[in-house]
């Protein structure tokens, strides 16, 4: 087995269709049976199109990382410094605003080969925390967060097309 079985890059504006595909199958992965899905295309129809991919990969501070797995595309992280919480606003937090992968790519170490490449981009970019929002009812991400080191700081609300979802807000130092 390869050291680093993933090839991960940065994304650019040749990427949107790719990142657009990606988040909307992995969401769907992630979230399909455990949401409406009317409320699931709510969300996907708001968040994940060409026009708000390509805002996003414009606006500075944000990038999207992608993994790639013997030449297939595999998942994606998207990182961003424009909200901070009032519990990191001394520190320098990224937030890790996504990350997913396609479902025949999970459950093999490839979320913390992908993290553990998030935390070194952000470690070099002088950031000094990561922080994110997990769904609480999202016992394998939270389990996942949590073995990499995360603790939790606070609670957020999620909207899921019109679903109200609690959130766990956890951080990191790296």
């Amino acid at each position: 087995m390869q050291p680093y079985p993933l090839l991960i890059r940065i994304a650019g504006e040749a990427d949107i269709t790719l990142l657009c595909n990606l988040a909307r199958q992995t969401f769907l992965d992630a979230f399909g049976k455990l949401n409406d899905p009317e409320d699931n295309q709510a969300f996907i129809d708001e968040h994940f199109t060409p026009e708000n991919i390509r805002a996003a990969l414009q606006t500075p501070g944000t990038v999207f990382l992608l993994a790639f797995k013997d030449q297939q595309p595999a998942g994606y992280a998207k990182l961003s410094d424009h909200e901070v919480p009032p519990a990191l606003r001394k520190l320098s937090p990224l937030k890790m605003e996504k990350m997913y992968f396609l479902k025949p790519f999970t459950g093999k170490g490839f979320g913390e080969q992908l993290y553990l490449y998030c935390s070194k981009w952000a470690a070099s970019n002088g950031y000094s925390h990561i922080w994110l929002i997990v769904w609480d009812r999202n016992m394998p991400a939270i389990r996942f967060y949590d073995r990499l080191g995360f603790t939790p700081f606070g609670q957020d609300v999620l909207m899921v097309g019109s679903d109200v979802q609690m959130a766990i807000m956890m951080q990191k130092k790296i």
